[in-house]
């Protein structure tokens, strides 16, 4: 594949190139199929290339002028995996990436209005969050999200005849009454609006949060974690994050961010850090997570980049998470759903712990424990009431 990519590049393509060696060595740690994908179909390769012989070098700056497609992305941490650029928060920079590309395509007198919202409050948010805890895709996706249904709104309200400046009440409930799972997202712009006296005289309606609705029974709960410990017919990564999620209230996009030196031992007891305390783990699930270590330190996957702790669950290349979305499917597949045993795992813990130790102890916002707690304590009849009547498929 690397000769392929030589012929492709021209007679300066060489491997033996001392400018391009990084970006071969980058190259060859990536699955040969997707470069060749990358290569055929986009003149990405050739472009970086350039970089390299013009004495520009490849960099995060340069790379984000190329189409951000999945084949480009999958390039860039291989990139990232060998050193040639350095880590970066990449949710974080794709949200950025994404707001430039969307607001000029936008009518021109929608575009202040937009940029202003998603640059000085969305974004900005974001880099304050991401200076604090992870700034995770599912993030990113969540305020693209917010970004989108302010562009929808504002499409809708010329198609009316109004703007901004003749916003009313009856625009409002208007469009919250015929598209209610907008209302949050929509909430949000109508409220950054108001703050800055963009808009006056409007209540904004508000959604309420809504409590957990799936749940699994005490010994369903018990069942599935029992197969996480001992069933070895289950594929050894999901046991581990089914008893994690099972135990503790894991998200998985937290788990899939877990490396190998958040786990250790001392002469009593094993242990796992989960955001910045450690607990203790059984001593079954302490063995599951050893042998996963041993197994992916003889095939080679414990390399996530210079000075980069290893991955416990990477995923191609190895310096990148594995996918939630597929792993989700996965457990599903072998019975072992996520939400309702989350959601059971959290009410077990907030019912056994103070809001404050669950918030500290699993890195959720003090806000979130203290509304789980208030529902588990004051309301559990409601939770019985709610486990019971659930119909939904898992």
């Amino acid at each position: 594949m690397l000769a392929k990519i030589a012929t492709l590049l021209g007679d300066e393509g060489s491997a033996g190139d001392a400018r391009m060696k990084p970006m071969f060595d980058a190259l060859a740690a990536v699955s040969p199929g997707s470069v060749h994908t990358w290569v055929v179909n986009d003149d990405s390769l050739a472009v970086l290339a350039a970089l390299v012989r013009a004495g520009r070098g490849i960099t995060h700056e340069e790379i984000d002028k190329l189409p951000q497609n999945r084949r480009t992305r999958h390039i860039r941490a291989a990139f990232v995996a060998a050193g040639v650029v350095p880590q970066r928060n990449e949710a974080l920079a794709q949200l950025q990436l994404w707001v430039d590309r969307i607001v000029p395509t936008l009518p021109a007198q929608h575009q202040p209005v937009i940029r202003a919202y998603a640059e000085w409050h969305l974004v900005r948010r974001a880099r304050l969050r991401a200076a604090r805890r992870p700034f995770r895709p599912g993030a990113d996706a969540s305020n693209r999200q917010r970004i989108r249904c302010a562009i929808n709104f504002l499409s809708w309200l010329a198609d009316e005849g109004a703007s901004i400046g003749t916003l009313g009440q009856h625009h409002v409930d208007t469009y919250f009454d015929t598209r209610p799972s907008k209302a949050r997202a929509l909430g949000t712009f109508l409220a950054w609006m108001q703050a800055r006296r963009l808009i006056t005289g409007i209540e904004v309606p508000r959604r309420k949060g809504g409590l957990p609705q799936r749940f699994q029974d005490h010994d369903e709960h018990a069942e599935q974690l029992r197969r996480c410990l001992t069933d070895d017919e289950l594929p050894l990564e999901f046991r581990i994050v089914g008893a994690l999620v099972r135990l503790y209230a894991i998200p998985v996009a937290r788990i899939v961010e877990l490396t190998y030196d958040r786990f250790h031992r001392d002469d009593t007891h094993a242990y796992l850090v989960i955001e910045q305390n450690a607990v203790i783990l059984p001593p079954s699930l302490a063995t599951l997570i050893e042998e996963l270590i041993r197994v992916r330190r003889s095939g080679g996957r414990a390399y996530s980049g210079p000075g980069v702790p290893a991955l416990m669950f990477p995923g191609m290349p190895p310096s990148r998470p594995r996918n939630t979305n597929a792993l989700h499917r996965n457990l599903k597949k072998y019975g072992l759903p996520t939400l309702a045993a989350r959601n059971s795992a959290m009410i077990a813990n907030i019912v056994d712990l103070e809001p404050v130790v669950v918030s500290d102890l699993f890195g959720i916002a003090p806000q979130t424990a203290h509304r789980w707690a208030q529902y588990a304590q004051t309301s559990w009849a409601t939770y019985l009431a709610a486990r019971s009547s659930d119909t939904q498929p898992l």
